[in-house]
């Protein structure tokens, strides 16, 4: 079978276990084995088929069963397994995908090894429990390897990260190593967190409850630098794994255990919080490279936009938060702004130097898996040889590289990779100036309080993440992992976010984030989850129905604005959105009412003037609009986009001088294919269908002749047309001339 097809079929059986169809996932599943050909799969499946059907024979004999669900829940725990256990087996074998020869070629290792095979840990030579425990299982990574041979400690801990990688299932041997990392001060930091980052790989692969075990056991131990990895592996794979865990009751408890943790809901709410910022870097690398640079260089003229009617007034109202709100994230840089703000957005966590180092990832040193992974310390192999090689001293540098916590540890070794490629004479000046803004940055850090323990925490995480996010785009082989930025992360939805945060206001900061950062439909979803738990609150109703709106579901943002309406004591932002609520779902006649009703608190509004006015065309109320838009007119002089919606009321009020002389302004100032038309419409109906069909054909040769749109404009009008005296032959004659005549002159 083909990678697609193995994947496919895969989740089509795990999706019907869930769903409790599971003689439809039987059948699937001895398929899928069909596939693979091991007898004994075909045996399981045998097996757990009797199993369903005496409860299926059970079920409806009028004999209560106690123990059925629990036989139910065991069935489908063991039928996932055994999927699992198939999909890994058919990869391995018939995929063709590079990792999967990878875990080809360890397990054929393994099973060749000899009684005396040469333990992998006897070459770390820095553990010596750890050793004996190898030894013991006779586990030999290495081919053909003679026991008097060293084996560099740098290629033995790539060894075991492959191992504890490309393993499926752990069993005692697996524990006993994993227990030995966690729990020895022999082994140092850097090992330990690259180990367990390949633990988490290996729970992304595959479900397997010791895995989980293991990552709640180094985060319980609190080490620094490794307990950061193992919380965030631990949430990656419970998202992953969610639908899975009721199944697993002593998983539950390691998540009862883990939420009685002190630190707990503000460690989570760093990891969420960064997580998103992880996704959101390709927007910031984008605003970066196409609005920040182009802006310093002075590269780019601004480019006016044109607006149409609903921009008369620039409609940000649309997109405007109420100014009472707390802002939760006070910080939060604009990256239209300053250079500045953008070095505030690395100091917060966003991965600002993406762009940037995603071109220094081809270095023979990232073609081994573990090197993406690897914590950046100043003892490691690969920056001694580089320092060796350099005629600049390189350790001052390396020092202030590895305390920096703005760099993530895989752009780091990019840097140091670089350094051999620039030369001597512009080397010293480029680590000067790294090591000023290195400095500088830490300036910041002191004075915002970035350097107690939690802080330095965060920054863990942060790098740990943009580690991951380097992996997960742009390892040469990354269309062989499912991409975890990809997922939605609706942590609002999962079982495991509400059974380990309990703290409200943990919740809300999440949700804050969220709303802040324009993830509206997770905000909303937890937003709405607070409802039901606060006291009535404007502000919650409001931001709930802000989300509504932004996500284009008026009627509930309107719901929403109005239970706010009934709290809140300072009403004009919220009288203008429900306005704005009424206008989008067409009813003209409530909008206009609370218009007028924000008008009285904000008399000179031109925003709420030429809303009114808006309101009162689409009632067909025109006089009254024409009231309004040349109050706008008067108030702003200088708006000429209020002149358009005054020459085509004119026109339809038959007041043809006015309608001409504020067309041809509009017209002076962009030749706009649908003012031709209107002004077209004017001409005509005063006698003068000459300069009409001039300005028609104009129009039809902006519109590259599109009969379809021309037409569809001009219909628009024809009860105008008609009202001013103009015959509905005579039409259908004009739309027939202007399609023969195009290129003739009357």
């Amino acid at each position: 079978m083909h990678y697609k097809e193995i994947i496919n079929l895969y989740r089509k059986i795990i999706q019907n276990i869930f769903n409790n169809r599971i003689i439809d996932a039987i059948y699937d599943l001895n398929q899928f084995a069909g596939h693979e050909g091991k007898q004994y799969h075909t045996t399981q499946i045998e097996k757990l088929k009797e199993t369903y059907l005496n409860i299926l024979k059970h079920s409806f004999i009028n004999i209560e069963d106690p123990e059925r669900d629990k036989i139910f829940n065991n069935l489908k725990k063991s039928l996932l397994e055994l999927t699992d256990s198939i999909k890994e087996s058919l990869l391995t074998e018939t995929s063709g995908l590079t990792i999967y020869k990878l875990k080809w070629s360890m397990e054929k290792r393994l099973e060749q090894q000899s009684e005396k095979a040469f333990s992998l840990v006897q070459n770390l030579t820095f553990d010596k429990e750890l050793h004996h425990i190898l030894k013991e299982s006779q586990i030999n990574f290495s081919q053909n390897v003679d026991e008097d041979k060293h084996i560099s400690r740098q290629d033995s801990i790539k060894e075991l990260f492959n191992y504890l990688w490309l393993t499926d299932y752990y069993q005692e041997t697996e524990k006993k190593i994993l227990k030995t990392l966690n729990t020895s001060e022999k082994i140092p930091w850097h090992d330990k967190g690259l180990l367990v980052s390949a633990l988490t790989l290996s729970l992304l692969r595959v479900f397997d409850k010791n895995k989980f075990f293991a990552l709640f056991d180094f985060y319980f131990t609190k080490e620094q630098q490794v307990w950061e990895r193992a919380l965030i592996g631990i949430v990656l794979t419970l998202y992953k794994y969610d639908d899975r865990l009721d199944l697993y009751p002593d998983l539950i408890k390691k998540l009862d255990e883990l939420s009685k943790s002190s630190e707990l809901g503000k460690e989570l709410e760093t990891i969420i919080i960064q997580i998103f910022k992880s996704k959101d870097t390709e927007k910031i690398t984008k605003k970066w490279e196409e609005e920040i640079l182009p802006e310093m260089l002075k590269m780019q003229p601004k480019i006016e936009k044109n607006l149409d009617l609903e921009n008369i007034v620039p409609d940000q109202f649309m997109e405007d938060k109420n100014p009472d709100w707390e802002n939760v994230f006070k910080d939060s840089p604009d990256l239209l702004d300053k250079l500045q703000d953008f070095s505030q957005m690395q100091i917060e966590g966003s991965d600002v130097f993406m762009s940037a180092f995603s071109k220094l990832k081809h270095f023979p040193f990232f073609n081994e898996m573990a090197n993406w992974f690897t914590p950046f310390y100043k003892e490691n192999e690969y920056i001694d040889l580089i320092s060796e090689k350099e005629e600049t001293n390189l350790i001052p540098f390396i020092e202030q590289l590895e305390k920096s916590h703005y760099m993530c540890n895989s752009d780091k070794y990019s840097f140091c990779l670089n350094l051999q490629f620039i030369p001597e004479s512009h080397k010293s000046m480029m680590m000067d100036m790294f090591n000023q803004e290195m400095e500088s940055m830490q300036e910041i850090a002191k004075d915002e309080n970035l350097l107690n323990q939690f802080a330095i925490s965060k920054s863990i995480i942060t790098q740990f993440l943009q580690d991951l996010y380097r992996f997960f785009k742009l390892h040469p082989y990354k269309n062989e992992f499912a991409d975890i930025f990809k997922w939605r992360f609706d942590i609002q939805h999962k079982k495991f976010f509400n059974h380990l945060i309990k703290d409200d206001q943990i919740i809300r900061n999440i949700a804050e984030f969220y709303f802040e950062n324009k993830h509206f439909n997770q905000a909303v979803d937890i937003f709405k989850s607070l409802e039901t738990k606060d006291t009535p609150n404007a502000e919650l109703f409001e931001k709930i129905g802000y989300c509504y709106q932004q996500m284009g579901d008026y009627q509930e943002a309107l719901n929403y604005y109005k239970k706010a309406d009934l709290l809140e004591t300072n009403k004009t932002w919220i009288t203008k959105k429900i306005a704005l609520c009424y206008r989008y779902l067409n009813q003209h006649e409530k909008a206009l009412e609370y218009y007028k009703e924000a008008g009285k608190a904000e008399p000179d509004s031109l925003y709420i003037q030429a809303y009114i006015g808006h309101s009162l065309m689409r009632l067909e109320r025109y006089e009254d609009a024409l009231k309004y838009y040349f109050k706008v007119e008067y108030l702003a002089p200088s708006n000429e986009k209020i002149q358009r919606p005054i020459a085509w009321i004119s026109f339809v009020l038959g007041k043809f001088e006015t309608a001409i002389n504020y067309y041809t302004k509009t017209l002076q100032k962009q030749n706009n294919e649908f003012d031709l038309i209107h002004l077209g419409h004017v001409y005509w109906c005063t006698k003068n269908p000459q300069k009409a069909i001039q300005l028609y054909r104009e129009a039809y040769r902006l519109l590259k002749n599109n009969d379809e749109l021309f037409e569809a404009t001009f219909d628009d009008d024809v009860q105008y047309i008609k009202k001013h005296g103009i015959h509905e032959m005579d039409i259908d004659l004009m739309k027939d001339y202007l399609k023969t005549n195009l290129d003739q002159d009357i």
